[in-house]
């Protein structure tokens, strides 16, 4: 009966697993001379992770995070296994600061968590912003992307997004 029970509960861990592995949400941004595909992050839990534990971000793919509310915010690279190019975006949609973030060694062995963040640098806003969006490193020179440039969003869409 013990061995039953159990059966049961591991086909429905492995059904609600199966069923939570929902096609993320994107956004079509055009950036240099073409289209990009970008998942959108706009949830707290979507945000925290990010591209967490991407081996690879295909040129022409990233992620573009959409803030509740404007504010400074400090990306880190925990659990990235690639460099990263971030731009922070005000709430129309202009660049306002740009970083190349680098690919941090794993947690050691026996670093606890909390010294593992501690050590990770801080890729800042500096200024309040609605939005960033993460490519793959080196974009942001291949683009030619720079400060003060407006990146085609449908800003006014993104931000409805947060309120659902």
């Amino acid at each position: 009966m013990a061995r039953k029970l159990m059966q049961m509960m591991l086909l429905a861990t492995v059904a609600a697993c199966a069923c939570d592995r929902r096609v993320p949400d994107v956004a079509t941004v055009s950036l240099g001379d073409r289209a990009w595909t970008l998942e959108i992050a706009a949830t707290p839990a979507a945000i925290q992770d990010g591209l967490m534990h991407r081996e690879k971000i295909p040129f022409g793919t990233g992620m573009l995070f959409v803030f509740e509310e404007p504010s400074v915010h400090r990306f880190w690279m925990a659990n990235c296994l690639t460099d990263i190019d971030v731009a922070f975006l005000d709430g129309e949609g202009r660049i306002v600061t740009m970083h190349t973030m680098k690919m941090e060694p794993p947690r050691r062995v026996n670093e606890s968590v909390y010294d593992y963040h501690r050590r990770l640098p801080l890729y800042s806003s500096a200024v309040p912003v609605r939005f960033a969006i993460e490519l793959p490193a080196g974009s942001i020179d291949v683009l030619d992307l720079h400060r003060g440039m407006k990146i085609p969003i449908d800003a006014a869409g993104l931000k409805r997004r947060v309120a659902r």
